[in-house]
């Protein structure tokens, strides 16, 4: 269930970039447990979701669509504040008194979401979890550093990330019910950097990286790890690029177990970032269905729980050329990467989510410059080839 990159401000106008319009779509009625029109309904084009006014403290890197959710679900953060929608309709997650910002970066299938609340004056932070409707959240690991607010929440309940503490943990009702080790052969160290996603069986992925500098001289390297869901030991998938400053990232699992990510030389993927798959039993290093046409780096994000499609952000960031804007980018799980429409031309939008229904969830920003929570409906018939791929 899982996805996420951070959206950095709009980018810079582009000389040169094939903005192919996507495939209409048809017109289905449907409509989700608020009476909204939902998952059912075909639209053309991303869908702007009503937003909260900007937040001038902060950038647009954790606004939009984080996650989606059954019966036209999304969840994410709009003006710098945890939100969801129902359909079209926008809904605010209550906050704990004294926090004043925050996202919901996860919700399962049957509503229960997950995310982080911080306090801008003292820089503090919080896991939570909330349902739907419910009067307040339920606060979990206060204290947690920023960089961890990663967090997903696998169908069962379980809600995994990285405690205030350094440690990757999973909780279920608000207690612990597993510390989640490092690989038996880790080498010294090495710490658990992020715990990204959780599928439904209840495998963990996240990253981890070893900077040790021991009698042999400095050793630095970055990698996926898996913790298996019958509570073994967990184990370090084998890299893509075993190089210096090269980050192997793991962002989502599905219920088969493939893994989905990038390969960078930063832990944002920029710049070449190459978009990274990695499939059970994992015997080998994964592999790559390449970048998107007409771009040079790309990332994935996040990948359906059964259907296998896998979404996230292409772009080009090359010394001394113009960079172009950040394009949501799906890729069906063979064959070529391919775009999905942006809300304008030459303006940055990027797909953090993906569900079963073909819906892909992200943010996008519109001809004024200004961002928006954004939902493709039918998103796999609204993605294209770029001309002249």
């Amino acid at each position: 269930m899982k996805r996420t990159l951070a959206v950095c401000a709009a980018a810079a106008a582009l000389a040169g970039l094939l903005t192919a319009a996507g495939p209409a779509v048809a017109q289905t009625p449907g409509a989700d447990a608020d009476g909204d029109s939902g998952a059912a309904r075909c639209t053309s084009g991303p869908t702007v979701l009503p937003s909260l006014p900007p937040d001038a403290r902060g950038g647009i890197s954790t606004e939009g669509v984080h996650d989606l959710g059954p019966r036209g679900l999304a969840v994410g953060a709009s003006g710098g504040l945890p939100v969801y929608w129902r359909g079209e309709r926008l809904h605010r997650v209550p906050l704990p008194e004294g926090y004043d910002e925050g996202a919901v970066r996860a919700v399962n299938r049957q509503g229960l979401m997950a995310g982080w609340v911080g306090r801008r004056s003292d820089g503090s932070t919080a896991l939570f979890s909330y349902r739907p409707g419910a009067a307040s959240v339920r606060l979990f690991s206060v204290g947690v550093a920023r960089a961890a607010s990663d967090v997903d929440v696998d169908d069962a309940g379980r809600i995994a990330a990285v405690d205030a503490d350094g440690t990757a943990k999973v909780w279920r009702d608000g207690n612990v019910t597993r510390v989640l080790a490092l690989p038996p052969d880790a080498g010294p160290g090495t710490v658990v950097t992020r715990v990204t996603a959780v599928n439904a069986r209840g495998d963990v992925i996240g990253a981890a990286e070893q900077a040790y500098d021991g009698p042999d001289g400095f050793t630095w390297s970055s990698f996926p790890v898996l913790w298996p869901a019958d509570g073994g030991p967990a184990r370090a998938l084998p890299v893509a690029r075993a190089e210096y400053l090269v980050h192997n990232m793991a962002e989502g699992i599905d219920d088969t177990g493939r893994v989905v990510g990038y390969v960078s030389v930063s832990d944002q993927f920029d710049p070449e970032g190459e978009p990274w798959t990695w499939t059970p039993p994992y015997q080998d290093h994964g592999s790559s269905p390449g970048v998107l046409a007409g771009q040079e780096e790309g990332e994935f994000g996040a990948i359906s729980p059964t259907t296998g499609v896998a979404v996230g952000t292409a772009t080009t960031h090359r010394e001394g050329a113009p960079v172009l804007p950040y394009q949501a980018q799906l890729w069906p799980g063979h064959g070529p990467v391919l775009a999905l429409p942006s809300l304008a031309a030459d303006r940055d939008a990027t797909a953090r989510a993906v569900s079963d229904d073909d819906r892909v969830g992200g943010v996008a920003v519109d001809a004024s410059w200004v961002a928006h929570p954004v939902v493709w409906t039918c998103a796999s018939r609204q993605a294209y080839a770029p001309q002249g791929s």
